[in-house]
Parts: structure tokens; C-alpha cells; sequence
């Protein structure tokens, strides 16, 4: 109260976002000396100061960079749901880490009923990737579909692929070194298929309207095979493909070997 007071007084001009954001700020760093007074150890405290709009986020964290050398978590409260949830998350999240400013990160994202908490995770392992910070799993790139693509076939395949590598990785990071890095492409006609397949590792490019049904896949660049049938033979073969990719192309594990989370 006394900082809007003083802001009213003295003609500031202030709004009362940038004096709430000051007063947390304060908090924050008043509440780590007095922490720190009472003996909790610096290697114990992480300072987090949770706001709802993007801009006020990553307003309040580049004044606590410049102001502690404590782990910062970064998060915006109240973040909504599903894209609106995910966009905001990102779009402040995402500057500040490219800063270098973020220690620890949570996207709140409210559920649907009875929908999967583990959304927030995912959210977060995409957004760490998407900035080359880190590397959970493999990244699999799709194409959004346009006039060329009357049929669904890419987007189900892409999704059941994507499905697959979420459900082997924790296999597959046991036995194989290096996976996480893998990319795979599913696109959807042979206009922008060839290339961004062979900027993958795996790369499939499915025939769109008008065109040969015939599915080169590349390897690395080159095309290796081309697969044809149904959408489960499809879904089958390339599934193949990558598990064959895998066993030759990352060094096995020693048996008993830890693996970094």
C-alpha cells in the first residue's frame, strides 16, 4: 500500500501492474536475506515470483538476474487452457530462457476433465528443445496440410508415430546413447516432403492429391526404400524402419550403465 501511496502522491504515473511487480520483486529478495539469516543454505532456496501476463514475467525476471545469483523458477500462474495456455507459457518463458534467465521451469496448463496432467510436461520438454537447451526425445516434424492433402493419412501417422517414440523412449534411452537427438519427418506430398524428409534422419513423405501412391522414405539424406498398402502396414513399415535405424545407429548402453534425467 505504502508504494501506491507513494505513487499517487508524488505523481508517478505508475501503473499499478509495474508497482506490483516491484513489490515481488522486494518480497522475493527481502524473503531469500531473511532465509539466508536464519541459516538455510544458498544451495536451498530458489526464488519464484509467479505473474499471469507474459510481459510482467518477463519483466520481473530480468530485474531479479540482475539482482540474485539464486536459481530462478520461471511460470506464469494462471495460465488458462489448452493453446491460450501454451502460447502464453511459451511466448514468456521462451524469451527469457533464450536470455540465459530460468533455472527451473513448470507450464500450467488447466486440464480438461479427465485430461492428462503429464500435457504439462510435454509442454515443457518441447519448449526446452525448441531452444536447443536441452534434449529429451526425439523431435518429429509435420507438416500442417493445405490443398495438396485432401487425405488424413500423414496427420494420423504422424500422431501415432509421435505416440510411439513417447512410449519407447524410456526403452530406448536405456539401451541407446545419443537418441534423444534423433529427428523424424511425416509429411503429407511430394512438394515439401523430399526436402524436409531428407533433413531428418527418418523422413516419410506420403503422397498428397493427384499423386503416385508411393511413400519414399530417407535415411539420412538419401531415399532407402519406398512402402506402399494400407495405413497400418504404413504405420508398421516405417515404425520398422526406425526401430532398425535405432539398434544400428546409436552405440548400445553397457548393461547397468545410468543414464542423466
Amino acid at each position: 500500500m505504502a508504494k501506491m501511496q507513494e505513487n499517487t502522491d508524488r505523481d508517478l504515473g505508475r501503473t499499478s501492474e509495474e508497482i506490483m511487480n516491484e513489490c515481488m520483486i522486494l518480497s522475493a529478495l527481502e524473503s531469500t536475506d531473511l532465509a539466508k539469516e536464519t541459516g538455510l543454505g544458498e544451495d536451498k532456496i530458489i526464488i519464484s515470483c509467479k505473474v499471469s501476463r507474459p510481459a510482467d514475467l518477463i519483466a520481473t525476471y530480468r530485474v531479479l538476474a540482475e539482482k540474485t545469483s539464486q536459481p530462478l523458477h520461471l511460470g506464469l500462474t494462471e495460465a488458462g487452457m489448452g493453446i491460450k495456455g501454451l502460447v502464453w507459457s511459451a511466448s514468456a518463458m521462451g524469451v527469457l530462457l533464450e536470455e540465459g534467465i530460468g533455472d527451473t521451469i513448470r507450464i500450467s496448463l488447466t486440464p480438461r476433465p479427465g485430461g492428462d496432467r503429464r500435457e504439462e510436461v510435454y509442454a515443457c520438454i518441447e519448449l526446452l528443445q525448441s531452444l536447443g537447451l536441452r534434449a529429451f526425445m526425439p523431435s518429429i516434424t509435420a507438416c500442417p496440410g493445405c490443398g495438396r492433402t485432401t487425405s488424413t493419412t500423414f496427420q494420423e501417422l504422424a500422431e501415432r508415430i509421435e505416440a510411439y517414440v513417447r512410449e519407447q523412449m524410456p526403452v530406448w534411452k536405456k539401451r541407446y546413447e545419443g537418441v534423444e537427438t534423433m529427428t523424424v519427418a511425416v509429411m503429407g506430398c511430394v512438394v515439401n516432403g523430399p526436402g524436409e524428409s531428407k533433413a531428418a534422419n527418418i523422413g516419410i513423405s506420403l503422397p498428397g492429391t493427384g499423386e503416385e501412391p508411393l511413400c519414399p522414405v530417407f535415411i539420412d539424406g538419401k531415399q532407402f526404400t519406398s512402402l506402399k498398402g494400407s495405413y497400418d502396414e504404413l504405420a508398421a513399415g516405417f515404425r520398422s524402419i526406425i526401430d532398425d535405424y535405432i539398434a544400428t545407429k546409436y552405440a548400445a548402453r553397457e548393461a547397468g550403465e545410468l543414464t542423466p534425467a
